[in-house]
This record gives structure tokens, C-alpha cells and sequence, in this order.
């Protein structure tokens, strides 16, 4: 198994591990989340969709986030296209997420964005659950 394949199983499995993270943490936990974004907005729009749309919809908004990055990380673990697709959304995600950030952690988000960009260039001809089985006797 070659650098990419290990690389991508691994963000795959952050992206599901993240999911369950939201939907068992984030989901009744949502205040901290929106004092973090209100400080950080750069952009007269972002307030008002945080205002208008996130907040007070924010336990549809956290499972809509939820969705999409198991999501994600299916496609990820998947093979071929779906694993381009999968990534170029972590990319999206990755540069939507960071315009709500400190500037401190803008840079971990970027470097993020980086790897799945790098990633983009791998071969992936088998899903992660193929490689597992041909890796357990």
C-alpha cells in the first residue's frame, strides 16, 4: 500500500470520526461554535447568514455538517472518481471553514486543504475496505 492510499484512509476516517464528533458533541454544545464565527467574521454577508439562517436553525445546520462529512469520508474511503470528488469537497469545506476562523488557526485549516490538494494526485483503484481485506489473512 503506497503513501496516498494510507494518507487518504486516514483523512477519510477524520472526516467520519469528525462527523460523530459533531453529532454527539457540536449538536448540543452550539454556543461556543457561533461566538467563535461571529468574531471572526471578515464580511458583512457572513453575519447575516450566521444570524439569519445558521443560528437560528443550527441543530438542522450541525446535522446538514454531519451528512456531509460522513459523506465525505465515504467517498474518500471509496475508490477512484468518488475519492476526486470527495476531496475537492474537503477542499471546499476546508476554505468555507476557515473564512469563520482566528487567523491562527486559518493556517492548520490551509495546510489541510494542501494535503487533500496533494492527495488529489494518487491513483486510488481499490476502497479502503478492499485494501482491508486483502490486508487481514
Amino acid at each position: 500500500m503506497d503513501i496516498y492510499n494510507i494518507s487518504r484512509i486516514g483523512l477519510g476516517l477524520f472526516y467520519l470520526i469528525s462527523s460523530f464528533f459533531n453529532l454527539f458533541h457540536t449538536i448540543n454544545n452550539t454556543q461556543y461554535l457561533w461566538i467563535v464565527c461571529r468574531e471572526n467574521i471578515r464580511f458583512s454577508f457572513q453575519r447575516q447568514f450566521l444570524e439569519g439562517i445558521v443560528i437560528p436553525n443550527e441543530k438542522l445546520i450541525v446535522l446538514l455538517i454531519v451528512v456531509f462529512e460522513i459523506i465525505v469520508g465515504l467517498f474518500i474511503l471509496s475508490q477512484g472518481l468518488f475519492v476526486k470528488i470527495g476531496l475537492i469537497l474537503g477542499i471546499l469545506w476546508v476554505l468555507l471553514v476557515s473564512t469563520f476562523l482566528p487567523f491562527n488557526d486559518i493556517l492548520g485549516h490551509l495546510g489541510l486543504g494542501l494535503f487533500q490538494a496533494l492527495l488529489l494526485m494518487g491513483n486510488y483503484d481499490t476502497t479502503f475496505f478492499d485494501l482491508l481485506r486483502s490486508k487481514i489473512p
